[in-house]
């Protein structure tokens, strides 16, 4: 007679069960297929993991349900009582497992995050350094041609000369009616037509002006700052920016200035200790855009002072000794100056000079005709 008013309710929870049981395994297959198309895809992971769960889940419900209703068909005795407990400990377990994958998703899903970010900063960095390494190949290449094109005109200077020299003496001492002096007249205008091309082409195999344009000196040092935060936090350093607050505008060469402050900037990083301040600023002086990076780090005693510009000096070790060479040779690239300060325990400052001309606004090519002011003498 009892089993007639819980018969709709029997059917319900078996339909129920059976529609949970379907729909969790379709779920199932849809995450195996995603898993296959793409199996290192962290949310494709969790998805089928929470699907398991969710099909093992069905499964203990669908049979303590299945406990449940024969107890009240029947009466409990204690073997069922035993079962729907152990069914009833899956369900407790499963909700477990579904909370801790979730949670440790969760977390997966942050450190995926920062490692997405800090793959695009590591392409832009990369995209930085290809740049870098192609411009330092070609201006090695440009500087090395320059070289030999200058060598050959001054293997081409003497023979020239000699020939010059005798074709006028040829001159002096022929008579005006012998031909042979229309041939020496000759050699003379050719020898020196040709040394007039030597000169010019010296002219321009000394110009340096490839690679250089006008580059605000303010943005080359915010976008390396940009660069070298991350390093900055690691280690916990508070870093000062006093910008000059108008634009450094000069013939500047953006990649090599890079190369030159990351340099000095993590010089400065390796020897502050924690929680110590780096302070990188620009200012104009006379005709001078100064760039000074300084540092609450270590310090340097005046032997090293002296010698940090000396190729292979290093204090660190596994160091190689040139990245302070590399540096002055790119401040010597710009016609500017290097001076280093330091005291042991209270910080190094190191400050560049480079020659702030305003021969022509920026987009203006140089090959207007309007000569290059050459720097000063001295600082």
């Amino acid at each position: 007679m009892l089993a007639l008013p819980l018969f709709p309710i029997w059917f319900v929870q078996v339909v129920a069960s059976a529609l949970v049981i379907l729909f969790s395994v379709l779920s199932l297959r849809i995450t195996r297929g995603l898993m296959g198309r793409d199996p290192e895809n962290a949310l494709w992971l969790f998805l089928d993991w929470l699907t398991v769960c969710f099909v093992i889940f069905s499964i203990t419900q669908a049979m303590s349900h299945f406990i449940q209703s024969v107890i009240n068909f029947y009466g409990e005795s204690e073997a069922l009582w035993r079962v729907r407990r152990l069914f009833g400990g899956f369900d407790s377990t499963i909700y477990v497992v579904i909370t801790a994958i979730t949670l440790f998703f969760h977390r997966i899903q942050r450190l995926y995050r920062r490692m997405e970010a800090d793959h695009h900063q590591l392409e832009e960095t990369s995209h930085e350094i290809l740049a870098l390494n192609r411009e330092m190949e070609a201006l090695v290449m440009e500087r090395t041609m320059a070289e030999m094109a200058l060598g050959m005109a001054h293997g081409l200077r003497n023979p020239l000369h000699v020939i010059g020299g005798f074709s006028h003496r040829l001159l002096k001492k022929t008579d005006p009616e012998d031909p042979a002096r229309a041939w020496a007249t000759a050699i003379a205008e050719e020898a020196r037509r040709i040394e007039h091309m030597v000169e010019r082409f010296e002219s321009l195999a000394q110009r340096k002006v490839s690679f250089f344009g006008q580059e605000d000196l303010n943005i080359i040092v915010q976008g390396t700052l940009e660069l070298l935060r991350p390093e900055l936090r690691a280690k916990n350093i508070a870093l000062m920016v006093d910008l000059h607050r108008a634009p450094l505008v000069g013939r500047l060469n953006t990649h090599l200035l890079k190369v030159a402050l990351a340099h000095l900037v993590r010089n400065a990083i390796e020897a502050t200790p924690p929680y110590g301040k780096v302070m990188v600023r620009t200012g104009l002086e006379k005709n001078y855009a100064v760039l000074g990076i300084q540092d609450t780090g270590r310090g340097m005693s005046p032997e090293a002072v002296d010698k940090v510009f000396i190729p292979f000096y290093t204090t660190k070790i596994g160091g190689t000794g040139l990245g302070m060479v590399f540096v002055r040779q790119i401040v010597d690239e710009h016609r500017g100056t290097i001076s280093l300060e330091s005291q042991v325990g209270r910080g190094t400052t190191v400050t560049i000079r480079l020659p702030h001309r305003f021969a022509e606004a920026a987009g203006v090519s140089e090959e207007s005709g309007a000569p290059t002011a050459q720097p000063p003498a001295g600082t």
